[in-house]
């Protein structure tokens, strides 16, 4: 978990640097400091929230469930962008996981999903003051469970942990003072596995229907 929230801020850290030296005209005498500035307030803070609606074999473990969603949207280009995005599902768990450990079954319930992830953004058509985007997430997603284990003298907890692949459709309207309200359908892929003494396949899809706003 401490490996993924260090790549997002590394990554976030990454693209301040680019979009700096990107928007700085080479012109002899340029405020530097005025054109991050500039830049910054094209940056786009969005929070809002949805529901994780598992479907196939994750329905089998989960309920729908409420999801939070934390973005920042850096631009590239006229219709092109690229945003840090971090989810929280609160999970309602159908039935608990099954781990073996030490020839001894342990059940366990997932207590928080995380899903850190970096959007790649176009604008499909014009844009104007109500625009569709058409995105493609890519990042992990990880399950923490209410289980702990002792490992080696330190406490843990059973975690199922995947990449996430996160395609999704935006539609956008503006409003004054850079004020926006996104409508977003998503689509999640994240092969889930328990690993212990047995490999199970517990589902891997679920849809994300969200609202955002942004200002």
């Amino acid at each position: 978990m401490k490996n993924l929230i260090t790549t997002c801020l590394f990554l976030l850290f990454c693209l301040n640097l680019v979009a700096q030296n990107d928007s700085i005209p080479q012109e002899r005498g340029y405020n530097y400091h005025d054109s991050f500035n500039d830049y910054w307030r094209t940056v786009t803070f969005k929070i809002g929230g949805g529901v994780f609606m598992p479907l196939g074999e994750l329905k089998k473990y989960f309920n729908t469930s409420p999801l939070v969603e934390l973005s920042l949207d850096f631009p590239v280009t006229d219709n092109k962008s690229i945003e840090l995005a971090l989810q929280f599902v609160i999970p309602k768990q159908r039935i608990p996981f099954q781990y073996v450990r030490d020839n001894e079954d342990i059940e366990a319930e997932a207590s928080l999903l995380i899903n850190p992830l970096v959007r790649f953004k176009k604008v499909l058509g014009n844009p104007n003051s109500s625009k569709f985007i058409l995105g493609l997430g890519i990042g992990a997603s990880v399950i923490s469970s209410n289980q702990k284990v002792n490992s080696s003298n330190n406490e843990d907890t059973y975690e199922i942990t995947s990449f996430l692949v996160a395609p999704s459709l935006d539609y956008v309207k503006s409003f004054k003072n850079n004020e926006q309200l996104t409508l977003s359908f998503g689509i999640h892929y994240s092969p889930y596995k328990i690993r212990g003494a047995i490999q199970e396949d517990i589902g891997s899809i679920a849809l994300t229907p969200r609202i955002l706003y942004s200002f």
